[in-house]
């Protein structure tokens, strides 16, 4: 498929039916910066909303692939479907792709689980050890969760992975920034909140009498109270990457609007 064909095609008939760019976004659910990427031949169209466009436009899947009007007789039934599962097979090969992104999430975490394992391994501590801090955890979780819902962005928060993963089409600048400054907080809070844990651990690890210590062992009171920073960093290193993808979303969004109002007043 010729996506700069196809992506000028798109653009001919809008303009003959007399529709900007945002009409036509709003109309399928979309934002006008995916419309524009679809002009220019930078991407295509999901599978879902080829048939809604296609409506829109007035015309068949098959014309819609072929970035040009045909003759009745140009495409045959058959050869339609087989184009639609052709695009499943891509929309498919999509969806293994982010698989295959979380799976490289999910082995970076164990990797520095790993890497814990062999420092708390090389330090003499006892397999015992090797436990998670449930407590810890939960008392990050909860202060973040209070700190989101304090500041109305409970419902941004989770909004963010929606948008990130393409489950919600249309977004709206305010949208994006609530989304992007709801991640930024978790991000901080949750941090900010293991090195508190961290700092109230190492507190405890005091001299008890003559010099007994108020854990066994000075390595595993250690390693006890850096479980704090551990998971604060895992935490701000996942929520990084989705933090700077709805910046750049934002960034696009705000150009969009602006080159929309010179355009308007133009």
């Amino acid at each position: 498929m010729d996506q700069e064909k196809i992506g000028v095609f798109i653009s001919t008939l809008r303009k003959e039916q007399g529709m900007t760019q945002q009409q036509l976004a709003d109309a399928i659910g979309v934002s006008n910066k995916t419309i524009s990427k679809w002009e220019c031949g930078k991407g295509m169209p999901e599978l879902a909303l080829i048939v809604p466009l296609c409506h829109i436009l007035q015309i068949s899947i098959n014309e819609f692939l072929s970035g040009e009007h045909l003759l009745e007789n140009g495409y045959t039934e058959k050869a339609e479907v087989n184009m639609m599962n052709l695009l499943q097979e891509t929309e498919n090969s999509k969806k293994k792709s982010r698989s295959s992104l979380l799976a490289f999430g999910i082995t970076v975490i164990i990797f520095l689980f790993v890497v814990l394992y062999s420092v708390i391994t090389n330090m003499g501590i006892s397999m015992n050890m090797l436990f998670v801090d449930m407590p810890t955890l939960l008392s990050m979780f909860l202060v973040t969760a209070l700190f989101l819902l304090g500041t109305n962005l409970g419902l941004p928060f989770f909004d963010s992975f929606r948008i990130i993963f393409g489950k919600k089409k249309s977004v709206s600048i305010k949208q994006l920034f609530q989304a992007k400054s709801a991640i930024n907080l978790a991000k901080i809070t949750f941090l900010g909140m293991g090195f508190l844990e961290s700092c109230i651990s190492f507190m405890a690890i005091q001299p008890m009498g003559e010099g007994t210590l108020l854990f066994t062992g000075l390595s595993i009171c250690i390693s006890i109270a850096l479980n704090g920073i551990l998971y604060g960093l895992i935490g701000f290193l996942l929520l990084l990457p989705i933090q700077v993808r709805l910046e750049i979303m934002y960034m696009q969004k705000q150009e969009d609007s602006e080159k929309k109002t010179e355009d308007d007043a133009e």
